[in-house]
C-alpha cells in the first residue's frame, strides 16, 4: 500500500476517533449536568439537604407571608445568602423574589377560593397581608401568575 494512502487512512481514522470521543464526552457531560445540577453548586450535600429541609419548614409555617429578603431568610435558616440563592436557583429554577412571590400568590389563590371574607379586602390590604412591599408589586405578580388583575379576579369571585 502506498505511503500516502496509509497516511490518509490514518488521518481519517484519527479524525473519526476524535469525533467519536468528542460525541461521547459531550454526552457524558450533558448527562452529568442534567442529573446533578445541585452538585455543581460546590456546596456540600449536607448543607444543601439541611437548607432544603429548613426551606420546607419555612414554607409549611407560611413564613413567606411576612416581608422577607434573601438576607433575612438566610439568617433565619442559619445559612449564608449566597448558598440560599444558589440552592433556590437550582432546586426551584427561579430567583429568590420569584420563589417568595409564587408562594404568596399560590397561598392567596387557595385562600380566596375557601375564605369568602377575604374576598372583601382591598388589593392594598391583600398585598400587605401577603407580605408584599407595595400594591403594584402584588398586582404585577398576581397578573403574571393568573393572567388577571387582582381587582378583576376579586370582582369575578364576588359575583359567584
Amino acid at each position: 500500500m502506498p505511503f500516502r494512502l496509509v497516511f490518509l487512512i490514518k488521518l481519517k481514522m484519527s479524525r473519526l476517533l476524535q469525533k467519536i470521543t468528542f460525541f461521547f464526552s459531550s454526552l457524558f457531560l450533558q448527562k452529568e449536568k442534567s442529573t446533578s445540577k445541585v452538585k455543581s453548586l460546590k456546596i456540600s450535600d449536607d448543607i444543601i439537604l439541611n437548607v432544603m429541609d429548613r426551606l420546607s419548614d419555612f414554607e409549611h409555617t407560611q413564613g413567606y407571608l411576612k416581608p422577607m429578603t434573601l438576607q433575612k431568610l438566610a439568617k433565619k435558616l442559619k445559612t449564608n445568602p449566597k448558598y440560599l440563592s444558589r440552592i433556590i436557583n437550582n432546586h426551584y429554577e427561579k430567583n429568590f423574589s420569584s420563589y417568595i412571590n409564587d408562594l404568596r400568590i399560590n397561598y392567596v389563590l387557595k385562600e380566596l377560593e375557601t375564605d369568602t371574607s377575604l374576598r372583601k379586602n382591598t388589593v392594598k390590604a391583600l398585598a400587605k397581608k401577603l407580605g408584599f412591599g407595595n400594591t403594584e408589586s402584588f398586582a404585577k405578580t398576581f397578573k403574571k401568575h393568573t393572567g388577571v388583575n387582582p381587582s378583576n379576579y376579586l370582582n369575578i369571585l364576588n359575583r359567584n
